[in-house]
């Protein structure tokens, strides 16, 4: 059995299949960005790259978060 390929992506190792679903997953939101996330010391995870995102500014869907990285790679430009 081949082994699965790997990408890196925002510092974080990705398995192709999985990343490639969840970019398709990330484009098909309509996504809004957040400046404030609030003070409650809670973070939310990158649905592609899975980092945390707590300090920063980000982009939300529903229960769906978005990193600036992630937002800016796969995401902004299919918009357009």
């Amino acid at each position: 059995m081949p082994q699965p390929e790997y990408i890196e992506v925002n510092g974080a190792r990705i398995e192709r299949g999985f990343l490639e679903a969840n970019v398709e997953e990330a484009r098909s939101c309509e996504w809004e960005q957040v400046e404030d996330l609030g003070t409650t010391g809670d973070h939310h995870h990158c649905i592609v790259c899975e980092v945390a995102i707590a300090d920063e500014p980000a982009y939300r869907s529903g229960f769906r978060w978005l990193c600036r990285y992630c937002y800016s790679q796969f995401v902004k430009d299919s918009e357009d």
